[in-house]
C-alpha cells in the first residue's frame, strides 16, 4: 500500500472509532430482571470531539430489551442525538449506564391507559421500575417493544404534582421501537431527547409555527429547543453542576 493511502486509511479508522461501542457488558449488580447486563458508556462514545465544558451534568441510565429490535448501536445513536440536542441548553451527559436486559417471557410492551389507582402509573411500569438496582441514575430511558393505549410512541412519568414524595417510577421514559424507525422531517430529532426534556423541564407540549423538540404536532417535532424550555431544562434538579 502506498504511504499516502496508509495515512488516509488510518484517518478514516480514527474517525470511525468513536462510533463503535467500547468495552464489554458485565452482570448488572442488584438488577432483578431475568437477564441483566450493563456497561458504563465512556465520554468518547457520546462526544467523539470531547464533552462540552462549563455545562450542567446529567447522569442517566438507558435500558434496552434485547428481545425487541432495539440494539446497543441503536441505543447509542439515541444517546448521541440526545447529547447534541441538550448541548445548546448547557447540559451534557456525565455518568451513563447502558443496560441490556430481558423482561419477563412474552413481554411486548405495556398499556399506558391501564393505570393503577394506587400508584398512578401502569402496572408494568411499576413492576419493571422495581427491578432496577438501588441507586440507578435518573432519568431512565426504557427502550421497549411497544406502548399501547395512547397515540404516542413514547411516554414519560414525572412525579405527580400532589405527591409528598417522589414515587419509584418517577423520572422514567418509555420508548417504543417504532419511534426509532418512524421517518422524521428532522433527522436529528430523538424520542429519548423528547421524553428526557419532559422530565427535565417538568413541562408538556407546546405549539408554534416552527419545528421544535416539544411540539404537540408529530410532523413538527424537531431537534431545536425553545429558549424557555432550555432554561427549565438547565435548572432541573436532575442536572448537577460540573466539578471541573
Amino acid at each position: 500500500m502506498l504511504p499516502w493511502a496508509t495515512g488516509l486509511l488510518a484517518m478514516v479508522l480514527a474517525c470511525m472509532a468513536p462510533l463503535r461501542a467500547q468495552g464489554p457488558f458485565v452482570a448488572w449488580p442488584g438488577a432483578g430482571f431475568p437477564l441483566a447486563e450493563m456497561r458504563h458508556v465512556p465520554e468518547r462514545e457520546i462526544y467523539p470531539n470531547g464533552r462540552p465544558r462549563r455545562a450542567g451534568i446529567l447522569d442517566a441510565t438507558v435500558v434496552f430489551d434485547r428481545r425487541t429490535p432495539w440494539t446497543q448501536g441503536r441505543a447509542l445513536r439515541q444517546l448521541r442525538k440526545t447529547a447534541a440536542i441538550l448541548e445548546p441548553c448547557g447540559v451534557a451527559f456525565g455518568r451513563v449506564v447502558l443496560a441490556r436486559v430481558e423482561f419477563s417471557q412474552g413481554f411486548k410492551g405495556f398499556d399506558a391507559a391501564d393505570v393503577e389507582p394506587a400508584s398512578g402509573a401502569p402496572a408494568d411500569v411499576v413492576r419493571l421500575v422495581s427491578l432496577l438496582p438501588q441507586g440507578t441514575a435518573r432519568p431512565v430511558a426504557f427502550l421497549i417493544g411497544a406502548v399501547r393505549g395512547t397515540d404516542s410512541l413514547a411516554v414519560s412519568y414525572g412525579p405527580p404534582e400532589t405527591a409528598r414524595s417522589k414515587p419509584a417510577y418517577a423520572d422514567t421514559a418509555w420508548i417504543s421501537y417504532r419511534s426509532h424507525w418512524l421517518p422524521r422531517r428532522d433527522p436529528h430529532y430523538s424520542p429519548v431527547a423528547h421524553e428526557f426534556a419532559h422530565l427535565l423541564c417538568r413541562c408538556g407540549h407546546t405549539g408554534g409555527p416552527s419545528r421544535h423538540l416539544l411540539h404537540r404536532a408529530r410532523n413538527f417535532l424537531g431537534s431545536s429547543v425553545l429558549p424557555e424550555d432550555c432554561g427549565r431544562i438547565r435548572e432541573s434538579s436532575l442536572v448537577r453542576e460540573a466539578q471541573e
